[in-house]
């Protein structure tokens, strides 16, 4: 009786371990804060930077609060760092990267 119980659990965590080893990452879509852009023409548009980002699966996205960006300025690239609003994706059910978060209201 008692080995069918050790032999049990064992088998129970082996299955966990299985399934739980298949996902090591997973996928966060994160939008910046606007910023106003200046466009070859001069005129000045307001956009945010959209990225997704594949992390550890211990890392939780909404722990991403600042991300830098590169951009081309005067030839040359410049980082500027912004603050981020980023959600997990599941991409099991995501066909297409989604235009908003969903706000809590």
């Amino acid at each position: 009786m008692k080995l069918k119980r050790i032999v049990t659990l064992f088998v129970f965590v082996a299955v966990l371990t299985f399934f739980g080893a298949c996902k090591k990452s997973r996928y966060c879509h994160c939008i910046s804060d606007s910023y106003q852009a200046i466009s070859l023409d001069g005129s000045t548009n307001t956009v945010a930077d959209t990225v997704v980002v594949n992390v550890d699966r211990g890392f939780k996205c909404e722990h991403l609060i600042e991300m830098g960006f590169q951009e081309l300025k005067n030839g040359e690239y410049v980082t500027s760092t912004r603050k981020v609003d980023c959600v997990e994706l599941d991409v099991e059910t995501v066909t297409t990267i989604p235009s908003e978060h969903p706000t809590d209201d």
